[in-house]
């Protein structure tokens, strides 16, 4: 009987750590994931501020405030110096902007992430 009752116990350390393990392994992927879904969602959202504007010069002034207040909504450390906004002659609209952002695990480990963010409409 006592054999039986030890086996329990080892199979119920067993489960702990595959779901402590489980867990660490998503703690990780919202950590990194996190940085990688704000710049697709800002990448997105700027295709489409574009999208509205079909080559205006005039209004790139208003665009790039438009992506430095949406940045902040996504909090995307993105600054003005970083952030360029143009237009060819071909009437084609491009943004340019770099930002990092440093994923910090616990303190632990922490990994510097660099974005480059390049849309064209």
């Amino acid at each position: 009987m006592s054999q039986t009752v030890r086996l329990d116990n080892q199979g119920f350390i067993k489960g702990f750590l595959i779901l402590a393990v489980l867990v660490g392994i998503v703690y990780v992927i919202i950590m990194f994931g996190g940085p990688y879904y704000r710049y697709n969602t800002l990448r997105s959202n700027t295709k489409d501020m574009l999208s509205m504007e079909s080559g205006n010069p005039e209004r790139m002034p208003a665009i790039k405030q438009q992506i430095l207040e949406e940045a902040g909504k996504l909090k995307i450390p993105l600054v003005e110096s970083n952030l360029d906004v143009s237009v060819s002659p071909t009437k084609v609209m491009k943004v340019k902007a770099r930002w990092s952002e440093v994923v910090n695990l616990m303190d632990y480990y922490s990994k510097k992430i660099d974005f480059d963010m390049d849309v064209e409409y």
